[in-house]
């Protein structure tokens, strides 16, 4: 499996159709359908700076894009494989 952040950037008209994607995708990975080989880690959202962040644990980067261009976005998308370095963990106390 591959570790995959993406960036989503949108125009102020395009909100409500990347609202919508983005909640497709919540329910899907809440209720557990989404394609195997993907898992929605994380999704942070920045609505006022039309922005939002992905982080994916994914068989592939290409089998991650072909199912995201399957929903037709209008807007910008960008991928990256990564490798985390450093993750706070809090301590016992």
């Amino acid at each position: 499996m591959v570790e995959v952040i993406v960036t989503h950037k949108w125009k102020d008209d395009q909100k409500d159709a990347v609202m919508g994607f983005a909640t497709k995708i919540m329910d899907m990975a809440k209720a557990k359908k989404l394609p195997e080989g993907l898992k929605l880690e994380e999704l942070f959202l920045g609505e006022k700076e039309n922005q939002a962040v992905c982080r994916w644990d994914v068989d592939s980067l290409d089998h991650l894009m072909e199912t995201a261009k399957s929903f037709k976005p209008t807007w910008e998308i960008s991928a990256v494989e990564v490798d985390q370095k450093y993750k706070y963990k809090k301590g016992l106390f």
